[in-house]
């Protein structure tokens, strides 16, 4: 069986991409292994430019994938300015050509938010352009769990409908995408799961029992104010504010140690980086109980990390999953209704912070009372991860038996 899985990136800093990428792959390897089907994973856009075989170890498994070129131009102009490439890498592009034509079926994860164009245009004609080559190969479609809309552009909305309308299942990771689709094409049959993450294996590490361990992720991209550095996602706080004072607040508590964990990565200074604003946090603090964490390597060392704290806040969505399916007291921080349509509506977990409509000092005071209730937190995690979680996993096996044709 030959699968591409689109939209779906490996060689990447963004921890979070990426483990959609794993929890994909290790899902549906899962599936096929169990029935013993022979199967090959294609990754167009994991970040690798060329076609070659690439594995990696998530838990109990060998994940094996192929990448490939990426041959998708967004626009005539684009695809002038890479016919250079193109030509100079013909085998690539011919070799990718074929992976299309004679692919048994495509899977898409949108990089989990990227099918909408709260990122802009460009970004949602990139993810389109999988669908496009679906459809011009007449290829079964799936839509993996992934957050669907918002749409600000009817044009945009337009294409959106149509991808949808032509994927043979669809799924999304929270009700409020669900609602959405449903009420733009009503016939077409989709289903609630639940981010894949929460599915991704990990291996707890195991921190000094004489301190209490309080993560906190840093988003350089709300740190800068979005792409556009001028408040792009329509923020009530001052996020940089804010964080100083979850800072000052957790320092100041008796035997605490506080974890800046960054979830995307990089080795140069980039809007996205969130490990070079905590870098610069914790040398402007240079405080003994504030500590680092490591450059994570993949997005399963930062799970497994995460997963050793006593309490956890985070803008990046999963970071906060990585605390929730580890059953870590989370307080997650949204910026986005993709936060809202998992936690509050799929999960029924009210304990989060919504940065668009809340001020610094609300948020504040909630991260203060559910750090005292930490307790709680976790208790309803473990109750949510063995029944709502438990559930849709059972679910999207079931759907995904459903879309391979097999019993």
């Amino acid at each position: 069986m030959e699968i591409i899985i689109s939209n779906a990136a490996v060689n990447n800093g963004n921890r979070g991409c990426v483990a959609l990428s794993l929890s994909s792959m290790y899902i549906i390897d899962k599936i096929l292994n169990a029935k013993n089907i022979p199967h090959t994973f294609y990754l167009p856009q994991s970040g690798y430019d060329q076609k070659e075989e690439h594995m990696i170890r998530a838990g109990d498994v060998t994940l094996k994938f192929v990448s490939l070129m990426d041959i998708t131009p967004l626009t005539v102009k684009h695809y002038i300015k890479n016919l250079i490439k193109y030509i100079a890498k013909w085998k690539e592009y011919q070799a990718t050509k074929k992976v299309y034509k004679e692919a048994d079926f495509i899977l898409d994860i949108g990089q989990g938010d990227s099918f909408a164009d709260i990122y802009g245009k460009r970004r949602f004609d990139w993810i389109f352009s999988q669908y496009r080559l679906g459809m011009k190969f007449k290829k079964t479609y799936c839509i993996l769990p992934q957050t669907i809309g918002p749409f600000k552009d009817p044009t945009i909305l337009k294409q959106a409908c149509i991808g949808i309308d032509y994927a043979k299942c669809v799924m999304t990771r929270d009700r409020q995408s669900r609602d959405f689709v449903k009420r733009l094409l009503p016939n077409k049959a989709v289903s609630e799961i639940i981010d894949v993450a929460f599915f991704m294996p990990y291996k707890k590490k195991e921190f000094n029992s004489d301190s209490i361990h309080v993560g906190l992720n840093v988003s350089a991209l709300l740190w800068y104010g979005g792409y556009t550095r001028n408040n792009q996602f329509g923020l009530k706080v001052d996020y940089p504010l804010l964080i100083h004072s979850v800072i000052d607040y957790f320092l100041a508590q008796a035997n605490v140690k506080v974890h800046l964990i960054p979830h995307v990565v990089g080795g140069e200074r980039h809007i996205e980086n969130d490990y070079a604003v905590s870098y610069d946090l914790f040398e402007e603090y240079d405080h003994p109980n504030l500590v680092l964490s490591p450059l994570f390597l993949d997005p399963i060392a930062a799970k497994s990390y995460i997963a050793g704290m006593d309490f956890f806040m985070g803008a990046r969505m999963h970071s906060t999953i990585a605390a929730f399916s580890s059953e870590v007291p989370v307080f997650p921080m949204a910026y986005s209704r993709k936060f809202n349509g998992l936690f509050a509506d799929t999960l029924q977990y009210p304990y989060m912070a919504d940065m668009k409509t809340q001020s610094n000092a609300e948020i504040l005071a909630n991260i203060k009372q559910c750090y005292g209730q930490r307790k709680d937190l976790k208790e309803m995690e473990h109750q949510r991860m063995h029944t709502t979680v438990k559930e849709r996993r059972e679910i999207m096996e079931t759907k995904l038996c459903e879309f391979f044709g097999i019993k």
